[in-house]
């Protein structure tokens, strides 16, 4: 891997010194004392069929199944326990693509402090609907969150909330480092741990944690090609020449980070890697297949960086956090039938038939007998260069595997059938 840049710091930036006597291990460790009870000490399970892969071992860190589906809870929780009455009286406001937007409103709620939060208009159904059913007032502003923080700054000027920043905060780090203790504790010879990174508040505060217990330890950070922001700041020889244009991990599509998890990260982080879509879509599908895990894009991106870079983990202990789960029921459905399509287990059929009654009765015996599933199926007699009293079925069909599709293929052919795979 490549290794990490040194700039020399702006004088804007929080010195080490200034880092150290905010965040700490000591600090994260009464973060996690404050938690328990409060949110889940997550699962961290071996995945065999990801150990095969890299010739190692692979232990997922399962925050999917946190309190609102992400580790976000964590440093919502610690931060808004640290206000002053006051402040909780004022409310508090805080900008979010869904996850921290979810467990602010959780906590919020659950202490009676009235919660606002800005989040973009292309934010999904989903996201917007759970938050507030968690009882925070949503605001739909802008594009990116960086519009959204603009805004939240005019609120704030406005209505003197409090705010509740997505990782720029060292209550908010410290809560986040929490799933590194976990981590470390139920698997204490980890040779190195996968963080995704957007705005860096998690893998600051895992950094922390992780490198006091263990400095030998090598933390690798992770992101989408989408937005390699933490990239090209420390690490630029690992950003891509191509960036996508569009993302599904869009909790880590974060363009500016944090000044204080920059710092944090530019002192602890060892190495860096920049996965593209197609790795982050293979890793929410294997996840779901291999082990029944459901993960959003930003959840995924470590699992990501294993397919893309087996041989840089041979031999190795890896911990991997999995950080959320909460995936649009759309794309997820969509990877799926996507992953169907790439193992061969989906396939679309050109069949040419007679156009007479009972003929797709015929047919549909015919595949159905062959052990296929229908999964989708048309029929169309204008559009195709065909003779009158021919017609063409385009077919889509649940198979075991190539072989079982080309088997399916002959089964019509032998029934008298012209048919044909579509390729793509």
């Amino acid at each position: 891997m490549p290794q990490k840049q040194d700039p020399s710091s702006p004088s804007d930036l929080i010195t080490k010194n200034n880092i150290l006597g905010l965040l700490t291990l000591k600090e994260i460790q009464k973060a996690s004392a404050k938690l328990q009870g409060i949110v889940r000490k997550t699962p961290m399970i071996e995945a065999p069929w990801m150990s095969e892969v890299i010739q190692g071992k692979v232990h997922l860190k399962l925050e999917n199944m946190q309190i609102t589906g992400s580790f976000k809870a964590r440093g919502a929780y610690i931060k808004l326990s640290s206000l002053t009455d006051e402040e909780k009286a004022r409310g508090v406001i805080t900008m979010s693509a869904g996850n921290h937007a979810q467990g602010v409103a959780y906590h919020a709620q659950k202490m009676g402090i009235s919660a606002v939060v800005v989040m973009p208009e292309d934010t999904s159904i989903a996201k917007v609907e759970k938050t507030r059913h968690y009882g925070a007032s949503v605001i739909l502003h802008g594009k990116n969150m960086t519009e959204c923080r603009d805004f939240v700054m005019q609120l704030i000027k406005k209505h003197h909330y409090v705010l509740v920043h997505p990782f720029d905060d060292p209550q908010v780090i410290c809560g986040q480092g929490t799933a590194a203790l976990e981590m470390l504790e139920d698997v204490p010879d980890l040779d190195v741990l996968l963080i995704p990174v957007g705005g860096g508040g998690l893998a600051a505060g895992m950094c922390i944690a992780a490198k006091a217990i263990n400095p030998k330890i090598h933390i690798v950070g992770v992101q989408s090609a989408y937005c390699p922001s933490v990239a090209q700041l420390l690490f630029p020889n690992t950003v891509p020449s191509h960036q996508p244009k569009h993302t599904i991990a869009e909790g880590i599509a974060i363009k500016f980070p944090g000044e204080l998890s920059l710092a944090i990260l530019r002192e602890h982080l060892d190495d860096f890697l920049v996965v593209d879509e197609s790795y982050i879509e293979e890793a929410i599908e294997a996840l779901m297949m291999q082990s029944k895990i459901v993960s959003e894009g930003a959840g995924a991106t470590g699992v990501a960086a294993l397919l893309y870079g087996p041989q840089l983990f041979k031999g190795k202990k890896v911990g991997a956090i999995v950080c959320g789960g909460n995936v649009d029921p759309r794309i997820l459905s969509n990877i799926l039938l996507k992953g169907m399509v790439q193992h061969g287990k989906l396939i679309r059929f050109k069949i040419e038939i007679n156009d007479v009654p009972g003929i797709l009765g015929r047919l549909t015996q015919i595949i159905g007998k062959a052990g296929g599933n229908i999964f989708e199926i048309s029929h169309q007699r204008v559009f195709e260069h065909v003779a009158v009293k021919m017609a063409f079925i385009h077919a889509v069909i649940e198979t075991r595997d190539a072989t079982h599709a080309e088997e399916i293929r002959k089964a019509l052919i032998a029934g008298g059938f012209e048919a044909q795979i579509i390729e793509g």
